[in-house]
C-alpha cells in the first residue's frame, strides 16, 4: 500500500512540476510577443513622427509659397520672366504637396494598421492573462489535491503505526501465554 502511495506522490509531484514548466514557458512566449509588439509600436511611432514633421515642413513651405504668390501677383507687371519662374516654382511645390498628401494618406493607413495591431495585442494580452489565471487555478487545485493525498497518507501511516503497535503487544502476550513455565530444579524445594 505504501508503495502505491509513494508512486501517487511521485506522479503528483511530476504533474505539478510539468504544470509549472508549462506556465513558465507560456509566460516566456507571451513576454517575447509583448516585447516584439513594443518594438513594432516604437518603430511605427518614430516613422509617424518623421512623416508628421515632413508634412508640417511641407505645409509651412506651402504657406510661404502662398505668401510669395500673393507678392508676385502684386508685382506681375515687373516682368514675364519672374512670373514664369514663379509658375515653375508653384508647379514644383504643388507636386510636393501632392506627394505630401499621398504620404499623409499612407501615414493614415499605417496609423489604422497600427491601431488594429494594438487592438490585437490587447486581445492577446487578455488571452494570456486569462490563460495565466487558468494555470494558477489549476495549480492551486493540484496543490489542494496533493495536500489531501498527503493528509490521507499521513492518516494511513498513523493507522498502520497503531496497528503495528497492537500487533507487537498481542505478539508479546501470545509469547507470554505460550511460553513453557519455568522449570523447577529438583531438590530446590524444601524436602
Amino acid at each position: 500500500m505504501e508503495y502505491y502511495l509513494n508512486r501517487i506522490n511521485v506522479i503528483l509531484i511530476a504533474l505539478v512540476g510539468a504544470l509549472c514548466f508549462w506556465q513558465w514557458s507560456g509566460e516566456k512566449k507571451g513576454d517575447a510577443q509583448l516585447e516584439n509588439l513594443r518594438r513594432v509600436v516604437a518603430a511605427d511611432e518614430s516613422h509617424l513622427a518623421a512623416q508628421d514633421q515632413a508634412i508640417r515642413g511641407a505645409n509651412e513651405d506651402i504657406d510661404e509659397f502662398k505668401a510669395e504668390i500673393t507678392a508676385l501677383k502684386k508685382r506681375s507687371d515687373a516682368g514675364d520672366i519672374e512670373v514664369r519662374q514663379a509658375k515653375a516654382r508653384l508647379f514644383t511645390l504643388e507636386q510636393q504637396a501632392k506627394q505630401s498628401a499621398t504620404e499623409a494618406e499612407i501615414s493614415a493607413r499605417a496609423l489604422a494598421a497600427y491601431k488594429q495591431g494594438v487592438v490585437a495585442r490587447d486581445a492577446n494580452i487578455h488571452t494570456l492573462l486569462d490563460q495565466r489565471q487558468q494555470l494558477v487555478t489549476a495549480n492551486q487545485d493540484a496543490v489542494r489535491k496533493a495536500d489531501g493525498a498527503i493528509k490521507a497518507y499521513d492518516d494511513l501511516a498513523n493507522k498502520y503505526s497503531a496497528l503495528v503497535t497492537q500487533y507487537n503487544d498481542l505478539a508479546t502476550r501470545y509469547k507470554a501465554l505460550t511460553a513453557p513455565p519455568p522449570a523447577t530444579k529438583p531438590g530446590a524445594s524444601g524436602s
